[in-house]
């Protein structure tokens, strides 16, 4: 059990709250640049880049950490996680702007250039792809070497870069452990990107289809789309139960020292 009188616990109200509220004064900047460069791209690097830093900041903060501890597994480990984690939240933040750009020109009566948008989404899919990559390789060495992950781009700012702090931070109540965005887009995106160029491979050619093909399509369908993600969702649920740390002090409790690796 963690101590009720954790004094490194931070206060409420220091987490995802101030990137929300940041978008009213950032998205008028966005409009203007779209409008300026007409390149969805740049739009969407601003948000991007913002968002991803803090993760990388702490993901490499924790890197250095645990490697001058003699922890080279660990240290691997959870700067996967953390490059994930900064991957992910750029392509959310990407996704989120080129949503609010379309919507935003067309109320306004502008007519966007569908073609630029599909570019940027089709670099939005190359983020999620590289996240599904790293988070599937950061999983097997956590859950080969029995490590429990906490993953949050705030870690720094709540320790104030104080590594003696993670192995008694605690929150109450708990915060959200980004490793189960890592988990479930590792898991889910292989199911679903196989199944769609399974698909788009059967009935890309055009024509009416076969009463055979129509079935195959079919069985295609519930197989990539309803099979294969139950068995992700399984999996997740146990591999989540071996590496998720409800708190960043069971992620660095003093225990974990007691080995130094060569």
């Amino acid at each position: 059990m963690l101590p009720s009188d954790n004094k490194d616990a931070p206060k409420l109200g220091g987490g995802l709250g101030l990137t929300i509220w940041l978008w009213p004064a950032v998205l008028p900047v966005l409009l203007v640049i779209y409008w300026l460069t007409s390149s969805v791209v740049v739009a969407t690097l601003i948000p991007s880049v913002i968002t991803a830093l803090p993760a990388l900041r702490t993901g490499w903060w924790i890197r250095g950490y645990e490697l001058r501890l003699g922890c080279r597994t660990r240290a691997n480990t959870l700067w996967c996680f953390y490059l994930a984690d900064a991957l992910w939240l750029s392509a959310a933040s990407a996704f989120t702007t080129v949503l609010i750009l379309i919507i935003v020109n067309a109320k306004i009566g502008i007519q966007p250039n569908m073609t630029k948008f599909t570019t940027a989404m089709l670099i939005i899919a190359g983020g999620v792809v590289l996240t599904t990559l790293i988070g599937l390789y950061a999983s097997y060495l956590a859950w080969r070497n029995s490590i429990r992950v906490w993953v949050h781009p705030k870690t720094y700012q709540w320790t104030n870069g104080v590594e003696e702090k993670l192995c008694r931070l605690a929150f109450e109540p708990q915060r959200f452990n980004h490793t189960v965005f890592i988990l479930g887009t590792s898991f889910v995106t292989p199911c679903l990107l196989s199944g769609t160029a399974v698909l788009i491979a059967l009935t890309g050619h055009g024509g009416q289809l076969s009463p055979l093909m129509e079935y195959l399509s079919i069985a295609v369908m519930l197989f990539f789309f309803v099979v294969l993600p139950s068995l992700a969702i399984a999996v997740y649920v146990r591999v989540s139960g071996s590496i998720l740390a409800r708190n960043p002090s069971e992620c660095w409790q003093r225990t974990d020292r007691d080995r130094v690796e060569p």
